[in-house]
Order: structure tokens, then sequence, then C-alpha cells
């Protein structure tokens, strides 16, 4: 009795989805994704074959969907290379007109100061497409005090430069310690030359490098638990992005998911996912004081999430690597 009315139900189906594609009109309505047929849940359909449906308006310009008419998933390591003109201006900071010593907050003649280069920089950050501002000090005190240190004196002038109307979704920021000195710190003049600000600003996406890592070759469907298949994979390409990370500037890891969830569990999952991948390159040897993660849940696609092929295409880790210092 199950197997007839089941039978029954699928006969039913099978004239209704015949009929639709014989006026061609009946999913109007429902054309969420340009020329192509979608059910109330926003999925596109399939034929008894597995093709998705097309509408009337379907043109061969429109076979961009993961999963539809040849358009494949990728499964491999994407890298992209900035042009040389991603970087827009480098402005030095001097620490010691802003923080008094062993301190990150800043001075009132370190707001008078930094006020000049906020409206000197204003410009190039309204147009910018990030900005990192990175944080220095002398060789005094431990390395983990000095890294802490030079972070919270990052985030003051960060916070200076929102106050002044800069937007904080392009801001970053790295506190580097006594890693990259300028000048001797033989002498208290060359310490002093050593604790600064750079902010660094990026007038181009096109200047960014990216490295793009499908989960799906890395973790399990739900999981941010990187399988042994996806730690050969991610050990092989970043051996090979090792000198381009090691040069970097700052490198922002970010984790993605398909659309399936609670927005809550979404931007969970992508945090575990971008923290997975960089305990991967702290491990690789990678200097763990340029290295941010972020998650951005389901919030920015790279293909439709009407597909289970595009679904996977999204769920995705993907490495920003900002600068390219000699």
């Amino acid at each position: 009795m199950i197997k007839k009315n089941s039978a029954i139900k699928f006969k039913i189906a099978a004239v209704l989805v015949t009929a639709v594609l014989a006026t061609g009109t009946a999913f109007a309505e429902r054309e969420l994704i340009p020329g192509y047929a979608t059910d109330n849940a926003g999925t596109i359909m399939r034929d008894g074959s597995g093709n998705c449906m097309r509408t009337k308006n379907w043109s061969p310009s429109k076979a961009v969907i993961v999963g539809c008419d040849g358009v494949v998933l990728k499964t491999s390591t994407e890298s992209y290379k900035g042009g040389a003109t991603g970087v827009g201006a480098t402005f030095l900071v001097p620490s010691a007109s802003l923080f008094e010593f062993n301190s990150a907050e800043l001075t009132e003649q370190g707001k008078e100061d930094l006020a000049a280069y906020r409206a000197k920089i204003k410009p190039e950050l309204a147009q910018a497409v990030a900005a990192v501002i990175i944080g220095h000090t002398d060789n005094k005190g431990s390395e983990a005090y000095n890294i802490k240190l030079s972070k919270h004196r990052a985030e003051s002038v960060r916070d200076f430069l929102i106050e002044g109307g800069a937007s904080p979704s392009i801001l970053r920021v790295v506190g580097w310690g006594s890693k990259d000195p300028i000048a001797s710190n033989d002498t208290e003049a060359g310490r002093a030359e050593n604790r600064r600000v750079e902010v660094v600003v990026y007038g181009e996406a096109r200047g960014l490098d990216v490295m793009r890592f499908p989960s799906v070759a890395l973790f399990p469907r739900k999981s941010s638990k990187i399988t042994s298949e996806g730690r050969r994979l991610l050990s092989n390409d970043v051996e090979e992005a090792k000198l381009k990370l090691s040069r970097a500037v700052y490198i922002e890891i970010v984790g993605h998911t398909d659309d399936v969830g609670s927005k809550k569990d979404n931007q969970n999952l992508s945090e575990l996912r971008a923290w997975a991948v960089s305990d991967t390159l702290i491990k690789a040897g990678i200097d763990p004081s340029k290295i941010m993660t972020v998650g951005v849940g389901a919030s920015e696609p790279i293909a439709s999430n009407q597909t289970k092929e595009g679904r996977a295409q999204n769920r995705r880790v993907e490495v920003l690597v900002l600068g390219r210092k000699k």
C-alpha cells in the first residue's frame, strides 16, 4: 500500500513537472537564480536526469552556477598574485611622541601629533580597501610582553583613526614587538626610533595576494577538524607559499560556510575553520604575530547556495596576504 501511494505521488509530480516545462511560465515567480527554476526553499530544481531545470529566460551567459550546465566544483587550492599597485601609502608614526614609556595610552601631545597624521592619511583611508596598523617596540622586555604592548599601541592608533571617521571594517591591527627594528637597539636614540607605529594603506583589492583553500578538500561537512588528506594538501600548499607568507606584512585567515544552518552556528564553524588553518601555518613556521583569524559565516558566497556543488564551493578558507616585505 505504501509503495502504491509513493508511486502515485511520483507520477503526479512527474506530470506537474512536464506541464511546467511545456508552458515555460509556471516558474517565473520562483526564478530566484537567473535562468533556473527554484523550489519554495530556493534550491534549483532538477529533472529526471539530474540536470538543473532552466526557465525560458535561460541563456548560455547565465550558465555560471556551480553544479549546473557543466560548471564544476573547484576542489584544488587557488592562488592569486596581487598586482604591484596594491600599496597606496605607508605612514610611520614615532611612538616616542605618542605614548609614555611602557604604556599604550595616548598622551595629550601624542593625540595632537597623531591628529596631524590622521588628517594627512584621511584621503587614502577613505579610498582604501584595507589598512594595517603595525605596532613595534624596542628590544627591552620579553618577546611576549613586547608583542602584547606593540599590539595595544597599534589598537590605540586604530581607535583614534576611527574617531576621526575611518571605517572600522578596513582597519587591521598587529603587534610585531621588537622583530623589525629600523635602528640599533644599542643606544637610547635607536631604541626610541624602533618604538613606532606604521600604517600601511592598501588602495586596491587587486594588490592583495590571496590563497583560497576549499573546505571540501580540508574538512568533513559541518566539521572544523582537518582530515588527514586535507593536512597533506595544506602542507604542500603552505610549503610552496612559505616565502610569500614569511614576507607578508599581515596575514588574514578568513573562514566561510554555506548557508545551511543557523547564522550563529555558521559563524562559529567559520571561525573554527580559520583557526584550524592558522594553527597549521604556525606549525609550519609562519610568524603568529602576523596572523589574524576571522569567520564570516555564510555572508560572502562565491557560488550559488542553491546547489549542493555551490554550497561546497562556499565552504572554504581564504588566506589574504597583505604586503611583501623585502
